[in-house]
């Protein structure tokens, strides 16, 4: 009888290691997770007020000024035409909390969701093509589905999760171009699609830059070890994808301009009175010698730098960088309170247990990096760690030196290098004890669970949220 139970064990085990069996379960959490309650609720939420008000823009081709780049808005405003949700109604975006007219903030919710989705698969297969196994990545990948602060990214009109899946793609090929020994027509091929989605995150926000760079120190690193190619060899590849990149990017803009030929009132002021004069309805229309369109993109690229450098206001949940990887102060999204006096909240306030986790991963990676390093012996995944090491630190090293305010989602990217380092670690020590990584994705989830109400904006009492404020400075 043993025997037989056994073996069934034994078949379960294995079948349960299967790749593909490993997918469908990161596929099913992460679609479960991401579209549930995509509804609700049935009201603005925090920067949706910008967001979802800007992807109407490109059905009356009324101008609109962003700090960030436009691709997401195109994306979402596209996608819902295409499918029969442009419609907002009379929507007012004005003030978090406006109820929606239409199902058009569903559809779009439902975008950032499959978004949230595809986050999940590319941080595994990035994982699994860094560390040439599945289980670092799969590990990475149960982290990113069962982070709560991930979770509200990826269910609203926001645009990080954009940022997050292209950049990680674009690495994941990054590391595809790198097997390759010629530039030849396969290798072109790793190479255009690695410059293609690095060039869409960067056209999301441009802290994405810090993915091309990641990118750029991966080709670096391997002509340094790879004997078959040389720095003329380094030189071709990062300029044939900064090439695309910049094609990509101007073409995009490019298409977004032309998209909004009409006047969008104030927002026209942050361009000089010349390019104003390029749209409908101004009062500088056709006042002035026309700009070219690339005049045109280079001078509204301008503005935005300007813009974003310009910002000064204080934010009640602005942070500084040293206190995100501690979670210290999340960002408080929405609230409304019921007849019965129980209150929905929502916040972007990470799975606790992944984030300090997380840390102790980091540091414990930095710590054995020194140390290889020092002693000149390199383990085989010395280069993986360096350069996810690298990624961590560089994104966060530009906000030093930044003055306006920041939020907790500009750690995302390095959210993103921890996870995989977390993934590896918890894989490297415990691969042999299965039970107890279980156990730890038991006790993981179990905290996703906890936050989670705040997480969905689910209607809990005060006494159940205050217990879920773990700091002070969470509130």
């Amino acid at each position: 009888m043993s025997v037989k139970t056994n073996k069934k064990t034994k078949k379960i085990i294995d079948f349960l290691q299967k790749e593909w069996v490993l997918i469908m379960i990161l596929l099913v959490l992460a679609t479960a997770t991401r579209f549930l309650y995509l509804g609700h609720p049935k009201e603005v939420v925090f920067d949706e007020v910008y967001f979802a008000k800007w992807v109407t823009n490109y059905y009356n081709g009324q101008f609109y000024f962003d700090i960030h780049p436009p691709l997401a808005k195109m994306m979402l405003a596209a996608s819902a035409k295409i499918f029969g949700y442009g419609d907002a109604g009379n929507t007012d975006f004005s003030q978090i909390g406006n109820a929606y007219q239409t199902d058009y903030y569903k559809f779009l919710r439902g975008m950032e969701g499959l978004f949230g989705v595809i986050l999940v698969l590319a941080v595994y297969a990035l994982g699994k093509k860094m560390f040439k196994n599945k289980w670092p990545g799969f590990l990475a990948g149960l982290l990113i589905v069962f982070d709560n602060a991930i979770l509200v990214q990826s269910r609203f009109i926001f645009t990080d999760v954009f940022l997050l899946a292209f950049g990680v793609i674009g690495l994941y090929f990054i590391y595809r171009l790198k097997e390759h020994q010629r530039l030849n027509s396969d290798a072109f091929v790793d190479l255009f699609f690695a410059a293609l989605f690095l060039a869409a995150s960067i056209l999301i926000k441009w802290t994405a830059l810090i993915f091309v760079g990641v990118g750029i120190v991966v080709l670096f690193i391997d002509v340094l070890q790879n004997k078959k190619k040389d720095f003329v060899f380094f030189v071709k590849e990062t300029t044939a994808i900064v090439g695309i990149i910049l094609v990509v990017y101007f073409g995009i803009f490019a298409a977004h301009l032309m998209s909004l030929p009409y006047s969008g009132g104030q927002d026209d002021n942050f361009l000089s009175p010349r390019f104003q004069s390029t749209l409908l309805g101004n009062v500088n229309y056709g006042k002035y010698e026309t700009p070219n369109l690339f005049e045109r993109i280079v001078n509204l690229n301008v503005s935005m730098f300007a813009a974003n450098a310009s910002v000064a206001k204080s934010h009640p949940y602005e942070s500084k960088w040293y206190t995100w990887p501690i979670m210290w102060r999340p960002i408080f999204d929405w609230e409304k309170t019921l007849d019965n006096g129980q209150v929905e909240r929502i916040y972007l306030l990470g799975n606790p247990l992944i984030w300090w986790m997380g840390l102790l991963s980091v540091v414990f990676v930095f710590i054995t990096l020194f140390s290889e390093f020092r002693l000149k012996k390199k383990t085989i995944y010395f280069e993986s760690l360096l350069v996810l090491a690298i990624g961590y630190l560089f994104n966060l090293l530009p906000y030093i030196f930044i003055s306006r305010p920041a939020f907790l989602y500009h750690y995302f990217p390095s959210f993103i290098f921890m996870s995989l380092m977390t993934g590896f670690v918890l894989w490297f020590f415990l691969k042999e004890k299965p039970i107890v990584l279980i156990v730890i994705f038991i006790i993981i989830a179990t905290s996703f669970v906890y936050f989670a109400p705040i997480s969905y904006g689910l209607p809990m009492s005060e006494e159940r949220f205050n217990d879920r404020m773990w700091l002070a400075s969470w509130r």
